[in-house]
This record gives C-alpha cells, sequence and structure tokens, in this order.
C-alpha cells in the first residue's frame, strides 16, 4: 500500500458483491461497467429509510419521551444513562459512575450521528439517481 500525498494510506478499492441488490449485468450485454436497475435500488433506499425510522423512534401513544421501543435512540439515551448518582456514594463506585456517565454521552451521540450520516447517504444516493434519471429523460427526448 503506497502513502498519498498527505502522508496517509489510500482508501481501499470498493468491491461490491456480484449478488448486491439493483446491481445487475448490464441489459443489452455490453462492456463498460454495470447495470444499475433503478426501482430496485429505490426499493432498498425506501426500506432502509424504514429501518432507519425504527431506530429513531417514535413517541409512545402515553406521550412518554422516556420509551420510544427497543434499539430507538430514545432508549438508548434514557436507559443506558447510569452516572455516579446511581452507582453509589463510594469512591470505586463513584468513579466507576463518572465513566459509565462519559461513555453515556459518547455513545448516545455517536449512536444518533450514525443514524444521521446513514439518512443523509440514503437521501444522496435518492437525489443521484433522481439526476441519473432526469439527465436520461432530458437526453433521450
Amino acid at each position: 500500500m503506497s502513502l498519498d500525498s498527505g502522508g496517509g494510506s489510500p482508501p481501499p478499492k470498493l468491491r461490491l458483491p456480484a449478488d448486491w441488490p439493483g446491481l445487475d449485468g448490464s441489459p443489452d450485454g455490453a462492456a463498460g461497467g454495470p447495470y444499475i436497475e433503478h426501482t430496485r435500488v429505490l426499493q432498498v433506499l425506501k426500506g432502509l429509510r424504514e429501518e432507519l425510522g425504527t431506530l429513531r423512534g417514535r413517541a409512545p401513544a402515553s406521550m412518554s419521551a422516556t420509551w420510544s421501543g427497543p434499539g430507538t435512540a430514545g432508549e438508548v439515551q434514557g436507559l443506558t444513562n447510569v452516572g455516579p448518582a446511581e452507582a453509589g456514594p463510594w469512591d470505586t463506585a463513584r468513579y466507576f459512575g463518572l465513566n459509565a456517565e462519559q461513555a453515556h454521552e459518547v455513545l448516545s451521540g455517536k449512536y444518533q450521528l450514525l443514524i444521521d450520516r446513514v439518512e443523509a447517504l440514503v437521501t444522496a444516493v435518492e437525489q443521484a439517481v433522481a439526476n441519473y434519471q432526469k439527465g436520461h429523460e432530458s437526453s433521450s427526448a
């Protein structure tokens, strides 16, 4: 692996599996790259967006902000918050509580950041498909 001009390693080459959803052989058999089935890609993105909704969570009927379902950002925020008060007053427990509190802040933030970035990726790919289709339609007119 060679170093780039910035002193770091170059990014690895992206290799998609042959059965990646929406990435099929060229429809006319011609060489020049894979054929991307936009309808299938949009279906995969729709499913991913739905899964992101389950991670974000939704307010329950009781309007409680502390419980929004298993694995949601709200659940991680609400149920993993352990600090010095919950751990106990003796020194070792207090230090454990401080460490747990710091870990909670980092984990909660990173979990939310992951959800936000995957959602931004989905939006970007949806826009890329829309741009491609628009360009294809206008050039085929």
